[in-house]
């Protein structure tokens, strides 16, 4: 059988002293799992505050800011006319419209499925790129290139009868009645 006293009795001030030494092991591994989360929180929190740096703007305040917004990717809203829709090789084209201010828009993604309703609101991530364009307000100068698009949904209520559902080529009432444009129809 094995002996598992110890050799010399322990003393009072011996057990102080190893609770000391515990208590001191203790506490460095709490700090460290303390720093440690500290650390993660303050990824997280990094990552979130990117997110949250991104630009909002609806069609004609980016229009009006595009020398300040330069190259900077920002969200881009406003509602899709269906008239401009068009796809080709992976890329979607398409036209925004907010307080008659028309942006073209070269979308690189899949968009979602009711991307397919007409005038649609979307928020759109990209940046300006400048190049010569036309939208249904006229010549430009720069397009939006998006990579990420949201479908904003909506309020309206279509009912299921045929008779009452509204032209898709018809923009919600009363959206473009300021506009100096026509918007061509399907």
């Amino acid at each position: 059988m094995t002996d598992l006293e110890p050799r010399q009795p322990l003393d009072d001030d011996d057990r102080a002293g190893a609770r000391q030494a515990l208590g001191r092991r203790r506490k460095r591994v709490v700090a460290v799992a303390v720093a440690a989360l500290l650390v993660v929180g303050g990824l997280v929190a990094i990552a979130g505050l990117r997110n949250a740096t991104l630009f909002f703007r609806n069609a004609d305040e980016a229009i009006a800011q595009r020398t300040d917004l330069a190259e900077r990717r920002f969200r881009l809203q406003g509602r899709v006319v269906p008239s401009s829709v068009a796809s080709d090789a992976g890329v979607t084209v398409f036209d925004v419209v907010h307080n008659c201010a028309a942006v073209s828009v070269r979308h690189t993604a899949d968009p979602p499925a009711l991307f397919e309703s007409p005038w649609i609101p979307v928020v759109l991530e990209g940046r300006w790129v400048a190049a010569e364009t036309v939208t249904v307000a006229g010549r430009d100068t720069h397009y939006f290139a998006s990579d990420n698009m949201l479908i904003k949904h909506t309020n309206e209520y279509v009912d299921a009868n045929a008779e009452r559902i509204p032209d898709p080529n018809e923009p919600p009432e009363g959206f473009l009645d300021d506009c100096a444009f026509e918007v061509p129809r399907l």
